[in-house]
């Protein structure tokens, strides 16, 4: 990095460090209450996709003389269908989505042990195999404990995921203020 480029990311360094915080408190919040914070996922999540029909339909219309536009229409349609199921029953949609989770885990664990022995005299090709392996151990943890794992899963995911991406942030931040006080110093 230049030292332009450095005086212009050191502008916004307040402001990222004070984002970093939020997610940090947010992160908390949301493992500390994974409940709430399951069904406020899920419902976001279900406005997205109500939301994202609504677009898809309206520019299905907007390229109406183009080939796909039965096809863009049915799928904004499906959209918003799905987005109106979800939001009518939300503790169905978080039931649903935790399920759709481990099943995701799970299929991504087995492709991930396969990549890692397709991978395996490279360097550190046990890291991959240690996220597929875990990545499996995750995922049939969550279907061997649903319907009970729906009331904590998306919770404490989103939640740890929200307080690790608040410390990269502020380390990141003071990375670049320390590298910058550096660089004026010299």
């Amino acid at each position: 990095m230049n030292s332009e480029d450095i005086n212009e990311a050191r502008r916004g360094l307040g402001w990222s460090i004070a984002l970093g915080i939020f997610m940090i408190v947010l992160g908390i919040g949301a493992i500390a209450e994974p409940f709430v914070a399951t069904i406020a996922i899920t419902f976001v999540l279900s406005w997205i996709l109500l939301i994202a029909g609504i677009i898809r339909i309206v520019h299905a219309f907007q390229s109406r003389r183009k080939r796909s536009f039965w096809s863009k229409l049915l799928i904004g349609i499906l959209y918003v269908i799905a987005g109106i199921l979800l939001l009518s029953n939300i503790f169905g949609a978080a039931l649903s989505l935790t399920l759709a989770l481990g099943i995701l885990f799970f299929v991504e664990g087995v492709f991930e042990v396969i990549a890692a022995f397709q991978v395996r005299p490279d360097p550190n090709w046990g890291w991959v195999l240690f996220s597929g392996i875990m990545a499996i151990i995750l995922g049939i943890l969550i279907m061997s404990e649903w319907p009970f794992s729906a009331a904590w899963v998306l919770g404490v995911f989103a939640g740890i995921n929200f307080l690790l991406t608040g410390i990269w942030m502020i380390m990141l931040s003071l990375s670049i203020r320390s590298l910058s006080n550096q660089r004026t110093r010299i």
